[in-house]
């Protein structure tokens, strides 16, 4: 496990680096620590194995804007805070001309968030679409700060990210689109 400073002149190489070989990295988002990897099917399952996450448990995308450039149905539709970087919102896969693998899905439906975070979009531009969910193994404190996040859950990983600042203390917001509902606030 490498971990380098996100003010560090070759963090976002490093970073690509990793990803673009289907490696698993930690790093900063709008609102916590996350752990992540490209959109490949062998990459998600070393995520999901790093976390001991079930295989039919969804996971949260990260994208950029640029996604959004053909989707005038959405203007106006989508709160605020989604386009601030702190919502996933839940969207039925046919909005998408992406291919999702199936462990990252759930009856017709992907979690999107668009990060605000400069790092993480420059990243995003160099490696496309990001799999995300919090540095954390199921029951353990989801971390807002470097020194929160578990040694033997960086020990697994092939890089780590770190940033001084202390990140927004709340995981982001879950809203179904469909349904029009808060899953998680």
């Amino acid at each position: 496990m490498k971990i380098i400073d996100i003010n560090a002149i070759d963090s976002l190489e490093n970073t690509t680096k990793v990803a673009k070989s289907g490696g698993v990295f930690i790093f900063p988002t709008d609102t916590v620590y996350g752990i992540g990897c490209v959109l490949e099917e062998s990459a998600i399952e070393k995520l999901y194995k790093i976390k001991n996450r079930p295989a039919n448990q969804p996971t949260a995308v990260l994208m950029n804007e640029s996604v959004f450039d053909n989707y005038s149905l959405f203007e106006g539709q989508l709160p605020n805070e989604f386009w601030e970087g702190k919502m996933t919102i839940i969207f039925k896969l046919e909005e998408f001309d992406l291919k999702f693998p199936p462990m990252i899905t759930e009856n017709g439906t992907i979690g999107v968030r668009l990060p605000k975070h400069h790092w993480l979009n420059s990243l995003i531009s160099q490696v496309g679409p990001i799999v995300a969910t919090s540095a954390n193994k199921k029951g353990e404190q989801t971390p807002t700060e470097f020194a929160q996040i578990s040694e033997k859950l960086m020990e697994e990983v092939d890089l780590v990210i770190k940033t001084s600042k202390k990140l927004s203390q709340k995981a982001s917001t879950i809203f179904d689109l469909a349904k029009n509902q808060i899953l998680r606030s």
